[in-house]
């Protein structure tokens, strides 16, 4: 072979491509471990790092098509690191340097552009016909960075989609051609993970299948969580805390939540509140809208006006692009004639039934569930439920949940005896055991949670510590016949919003 450079240049080559070889090799590992593709912190910190290093390689090889395809994925990197919170565990002079480096090769070559243009784009050992092919390689491959980018950046998350892979292995083997031909054997071997990417490939197709019919969880970082004055009015779980940063707190249980979500394989997508929105409580995103089999995603009336800008666009649209929605069912209408239905906040639904359980309250107006079930081919089962002051529960979901073999339900709110037997009835005829709450545990947001499924089909039933520590051992043993109990730490939140586990999630299933 012929080396048109000193021996060590290779090896600072190979070193860079060793970096890159590790990221992925880790990305892999993880992936195969969790059944699906995963976008680890440690792969875009190796990938900075590697970029860094096969930016001298380009710069001493005097390669225009690497360092050309070095800057494009660069500050994507970045972004995908900032995106994963690591930049919070490192030095801000870091960081500065960091996003330094690539200007400070622009300013070389800006200094002396002539001999730049001599060197780089009239390189004896790369003639310009080899070297557009080159830049093609590398603008293919770092085409999937740029795609990675936009994905992630519509879903405020760092993921690594199919087309991701498929254009790395178009790129990887446009880059091993042009590496042969130029005798660049760094370039050529250090493609070797196009082996990688197509295990990728292979893991994505295996994943959206195990996915199909699985819903995902919304769930939305709030940008401006408080106690919400207009919804303390019927809401009597709210409670003020004496506590000034009560945003930090939200964010740390927020974040830690989906952590444990996601750590068990259960897909999440979560979406950023905008600051400007000043939204409360939008946190529980669970109250505004419901997703369907059929393709239909329905949108609620809100009783407190100040939630009602929880509706955000731009997040519809992602949930649209989720669910692959068809047809859109907008109840907002009757705000303005002072009836309310704050969705499965107002609603439990029996989806396998096609009932849709709700207690009478300010929030939940007859007419305007008549209008749902007409819709939606559900039928209703209302009831009163009141708490020991009188007050009427103001969300069904914190007094009755449904899991796939059993119902969670506090007996002692609902007033009418006939009403309880219906309800009961129903429940019963579902094919679900029912596990009778007290008041007190009710109190303690014990029939706030969720049941869902992860990628493998695994179901769970996702409650807070509160929740979880205030059922007897009898009680979890029901539920954990069929399920595991996840338990999540949020008091700040259980406190100030007034809501639990299941409020801040909403399922959104995909269409059939």
């Amino acid at each position: 072979m012929t080396m048109d450079s000193p021996v060590w240049v290779y090896m600072l080559g190979f070193a860079g491509m060793g970096i890159y070889g590790l990221r992925i090799l880790i990305q892999w590992y993880m992936s195969e471990k969790s059944r699906h593709v995963e976008s680890p912190g440690i792969y875009w910190v190796l990938s900075s790092i590697g970029a860094v290093v096969l930016y001298l390689y380009g710069w001493l090889r005097k390669d225009f098509s690497i360092i050309f395809g070095e800057s494009v994925g660069y500050y994507i990197y970045m972004w995908n690191i900032s995106v994963l919170g690591l930049y919070k565990r490192v030095p801000r002079f870091v960081v500065i340097l960091q996003a330094l480096f690539p200007l400070a090769i622009l300013a070389l070559i800006v200094r002396d552009f002539p001999t730049f243009t001599a060197t780089f784009l009239r390189n004896e050992h790369v003639p310009l016909r080899l070297l557009l092919f080159g830049v093609l390689g590398q603008s293919v491959y770092e085409l999937r960075s740029v795609y990675q980018l936009v994905y992630s950046y519509k879903r405020k998350a760092s993921i690594l989609p199919l087309g991701h892979w498929v254009m790395a292995v178009t790129g990887s083997v446009l880059i091993i051609i042009y590496g042969l031909i130029r005798h660049d054997w760094v370039l050529a071997v250090g493609q070797f993970s196009i082996v990688f990417s197509i295990r990728n490939i292979m893991i994505s197709v295996s994943s959206m299948k195990r996915m199909k019919g699985v819903p995902l969880l919304l769930m939305v970082r709030p940008s401006r969580f408080g106690y919400n004055e207009q919804t303390a009015s019927d809401n009597h779980f709210q409670r003020k805390s004496p506590s000034a940063d009560v945003q930090e707190h939200a964010l740390e249980e927020f974040d830690a939540m989906v952590r444990v979500l996601e750590e068990h394989d259960i897909p999440v997508l979560v979406a950023e509140d905008t600051p400007e929105s000043e939204n409360p409580d939008s946190i529980f995103p669970n109250n505004w809208f419901s997703t369907h089999p059929d393709g239909t995603l329905v949108l609620y009336p809100m009783f407190a006006p100040n939630r009602r800008n929880e509706r955000d666009p731009a997040i519809i649209r992602m949930i649209m692009e989720a669910a692959g929605t068809r047809r859109i069912v907008d109840l907002s209408d009757w705000e303005d004639k002072g009836k309310f239905l704050e969705s499965t906040g107002s609603m439990v639904l029996d989806r396998k039934g096609r009932i849709a359980y709700a207690c009478r309250s300010p929030r939940t107006s007859e007419a305007v569930l008549d209008d749902f079930c007409r819709r939606m081919g559900f039928n209703s089962i209302v009831f009163d439920a009141v708490d020991r002051e009188g007050n009427p529960i103001y969300h069904t979901n914190v007094m009755l949940a449904l899991g796939e073999r059993f119902a969670l339900l506090c007996e002692d709110v609902v007033i009418s005896p006939p009403e309880l037997t219906e309800l009961e009835s129903n429940l019963l005829s579902g094919g679900r055991k029912i596990i009778r709450v007290t008041y007190g545990q009710m109190r303690h947001f014990a029939c706030n949670v969720l049941e869902v499924r992860n990628r493998g089909g695994e179901r769970f039933v996702v409650m807070s510590d509160t929740a979880m520590g205030a059922l007897t051992e009898s009680q979890l043993a029901v539920i954990s016949e069929d399920a595991t109990i996840l338990p999540v730490h949020i008091p700040y939140i259980e406190q100030v919003g007034g809501g639990s586990a299941r409020c801040m999630m909403a399922e959104v299933i995909p269409s059939k």
